[in-house]
């Protein structure tokens, strides 16, 4: 890491960066309004409808432990682009589908492609900063990510009515090959050749068998799948629940899916300005310790039949110190990367999503009610907690050779 370049020395970098991990996001949120008009174009149960983001997560996790040695053999910049050339496909042929088959087979291929921004800005974070700069770093991605879930919505909704459903994928394709383009203009290659690691099974195995004997990085990891599991259950049954339960209109409901995104942008804020004070540790678990108590408060309002707005603005609470632990978690568990960035933002990304989606599926198993997304909050939360402290205790950071600046990048494809 290079200790004295920060985050406001690049600007333009951080920007293209959050453009490229805000793909997964937008093909996430964009159509979720949509959810009901996919079901009706191809007669689909809402089972169905809700597999195409289950096959996207899992696509996502799985996309993820591929890249992450790929980066670290062939550098940050070509892996990247590809990706996103991919996912630029995958939305085409989502556009396209005739069938829920088609389209479920569209998703996975988008989700290959949106795995390569999940991991290379991770890994070029980790290549440039300091762990406390770094958390800074991705604050303010999560801060610009949070765009996304603002607006993605309510674009959904406006994209719905305007074009049907299979516009709202032709409008990310047009937005993703936006960012593909920013991207070969911006970002160069923070890994230098010297710096690569061969591409062979044992030199890949290698890199991932000394990260998990890290009880640190493994226990964050953890942390954040079960943090994403609590989100993903949110984000998959926030339709149903809100739309079908309790009668909120598609307009009610991107207010609402944006104005919590609005509160986790706040947080995020906040933490960019306390970290100096206090440190990415601290911030952490202070934000995990809010997060547990409001999920609390949620499970009880909701086993109690609360109603809708006070639910709505418990949920809020709960969600909306996620600013405070987002960043933090991302830096603390990248801290631990040692020489293989790429294969531990990989394994990060990965054991989050896939754990994130297992534990979306079984909360969806038990219904699409209040309640059940309350319990699957309050669990979640409970068990990011713990994980989070265990993982504070589990040993220092491993100090990586220090990186090439970006005022000197490798050649680019």
């Amino acid at each position: 890491m290079n200790a004295s370049i920060t985050y406001r020395d690049h600007w333009p970098l951080v920007i293209v960066l959050a453009m490229l991990t805000m793909a997964d996001i937008m093909a996430i949120d964009l159509y979720l309004p949509a959810f009901p008009a996919v079901a009706a174009s191809f007669a689909a149960s809402e089972a169905q409808v809700r597999a195409t983001l289950s096959v996207f997560i899992f696509g996502l996790a799985v996309g993820q432990l591929a890249y992450g040695p790929l980066l670290d053999r062939f550098g940050r910049r070509l892996p990247l682009l590809a990706g996103i050339a991919l996912f630029v496909a995958g939305s085409v042929l989502a556009a396209l589908a005739p069938s829920i088959e088609v389209l479920l087979g569209a998703r996975l291929l988008q989700a290959a492609g949106a795995a390569a921004g999940l991991v290379a800005p991770r890994a070029i974070v980790t290549d440039m900063f300091s762990a406390r700069e770094a958390a800074a770093v991705y604050s303010v991605l999560g801060q610009i990510q949070m765009a996304a879930p603002v607006a993605a919505p309510l674009l959904g909704v406006f994209i719905l009515q305007w074009g049907g459903w299979r516009a709202c994928f032709g409008v990310l394709a047009l937005l993703v090959l936006a960012a593909w383009v920013a991207a070969y203009r911006v970002v160069p290659d923070s890994l230098p050749r010297h710096r690569r690691s061969p591409l062979s099974l044992r030199a890949v195995a290698s890199a991932y068998a000394g990260l998990l004997r890290d009880r640190a990085f493994v226990l964050y990891s953890l942390a954040g799948a079960c943090l994403l599991g609590g989100l993903f259950a949110y984000i998959s049954s926030s339709p149903f629940i809100l739309m079908s339960g309790f009668g909120f209109s598609s307009i009610q409901f991107g207010l609402t899916f944006g104005g919590i995104a609005c509160l986790i942008i706040a947080s995020g804020a906040l933490n960019i300005r306390l970290l100096p004070v206090f440190g990415p540790g601290r911030l952490l678990l202070a934000g995990l310790g809010l997060h547990a108590l409001a999920a609390l408060a949620l499970l009880l309002a909701a086993s109690a039949q609360a109603g809708a707005w006070l639910f709505v603005a418990l949920l809020a609470c709960c969600l909306g110190v996620l600013g405070l632990i987002f960043g933090n978690l991302a830096a603390l568990t990248m801290s631990h990367a040692g020489e293989h960035a790429g294969v531990a933002s990989a394994f990060m990304g990965a054991s989050q999503y896939a754990g994130g989606a297992v534990i979306g599926l079984l909360a969806g198993s038990f219904g699409t009610t209040a309640v059940v997304l309350a319990a699957t909050l309050f669990c979640c939360a409970v068990a990011t907690l713990l994980l989070g402290v265990g993982a504070g205790r589990g040993g220092r950071a491993v100090v990586p050779s220090p990186p090439s600046s970006l005022s000197e990048p490798e050649e680019s494809p």
